[in-house]
């Protein structure tokens, strides 16, 4: 990358940047250093980088509890994923991948995170609209003494979270930097209404050939790319058995989202935010566990919300409502004058917004649909 062609780098998390942060870990490859020293010269330079969840994790080291290493394959890449231009820290209690972590028959809370990123079946609403609903919605604490929510009039803002990471700065920063928004002082594990519970693997070797011959029925029947194979056979793989290990996330009160200034002539500017603006919000509701008898995997759903509020017509309300949050992060870093940054409303509902809530947000009925969207 270089500035001259670029003023900002967004990078969103999901596929792109927890992907990306776990591969950037393994610096024993000359591509990835290289990948990850042309980010970092271009932030250097005066680049500006907006990271949304795993793009903030791809850029962070990451930090557990006092007296805790990272231990797990995710963390330790996460971790190693670090560029040296942020001071901010990533935060997470544990994180690992369902299925994968060593330790999960006996221990399978110690996913953590990861139990809100996988896992929900899509959900109908009180007016009957069946909707994807991974992750909460949560009403999290503004902080005003910045430009992006400066003159903000509301003192929180309803915004989804999908197992994001906290963030710690260091007591003496050696930049500039602003604390722009906090988690909620009640911890999402801590709510009866958003606590979940772990569920265990139970399927062994059998459940693996399973899935993997139900997946290969899947691509044949859709014609699909045989690159789905490796996701649409984790999400098969059964069968899971619920215990009575409540997900731990320790999130209560700590930072959610930051910016901040590289200290150098160029002052090349960060975003970092652990949740997301761009994803669609609900009101009401509770998550319950998914009937634990009979066969059960990710790709159906080991949790789901019940009793979700009627949605808006046009779902302004709860889709493009935040959308001016991004707007705002991107224009900061880009460099543009407060006073010319976009303003503070809602999008507009178009021709690709409306593509976009038939395909990710609305549930048509079927398997493959509830299996692209997990």
């Amino acid at each position: 990358m270089n500035k001259s062609n670029f003023d900002v780098l967004l990078v969103p998390g999901g596929g792109v940047g927890n992907n990306q942060a776990l591969v950037k870990g393994f610096n024993c490859f000359r591509s990835v250093r290289k990948f990850k020293k042309n980010i970092s010269n271009f932030i250097k330079q005066g680049g500006g980088y907006v990271g949304i969840c795993g793009g903030a994790a791809l850029i962070t080291n990451l930090i557990k509890d006092p007296g805790e290493k990272p231990t797990t394959f995710v963390e330790r890449q996460y971790n190693k994923s670090s560029m040296g231009v942020s001071i901010v820290s990533s935060y997470f209690k544990n994180l690992a991948f369902p299925i994968f972590y060593l330790f999960q028959y006996q221990h399978p809370e110690k996913i953590g995170h990861s139990a809100y990123a996988f896992s929900f079946a899509p959900e109908e609403t009180l007016d009957n609209k069946f909707i994807f609903t991974t992750g909460c919605p949560l009403d999290i604490r503004i902080l005003k003494d910045n430009p992006i929510f400066s003159n903000f009039k509301n003192d929180t803002k309803r915004i989804r979270w999908w197992a994001g990471q906290a963030f710690q700065i260091p007591r003496e920063p050696d930049r500039q930097v602003y604390v722009l928004g906090k988690y909620p002082p009640y911890d999402v594990s801590e709510n009866e209404s958003t606590r979940i519970y772990a569920w265990r693997y139970t399927g062994g070797i059998s459940g693996i050939f399973l899935a993997l011959f139900n997946a290969l029925k899947l691509i044949k029947k859709y014609n699909l790319d045989l690159s789905n194979l490796p996701i649409f056979t984790f999400y098969l793989m059964g069968n899971w058995e619920l215990t009575d290990k409540v997900i731990e996330l320790n999130l209560a009160d700590k930072v959610c989202m930051t910016a901040e200034i590289y200290p150098n002539e160029n002052r090349g500017r960060m975003i970092l935010c652990s949740v997301h603006p761009e994803y669609m919000i609900w009101s009401g509701g509770h998550i319950e566990k998914q009937n634990s008898e009979g066969f059960n995997c990710i790709g159906t759903g080991l949790q789901e919300w019940k009793n979700i509020k009627k949605l808006s017509d046009n779902l302004v309300g709860e889709l493009t409502n935040n959308w001016w949050i991004l707007r705002r992060f991107i224009g900061w870093t880009a460099k543009i004058p407060e006073n010319h940054l976009p303003a503070k409303e809602k999008g507009k509902i178009d021709k690709k917004v409306e593509e976009l809530i038939k395909n990710n947000i609305f549930w048509d009925g079927s398997l493959l649909n509830q299996l692209k969207n997990i």
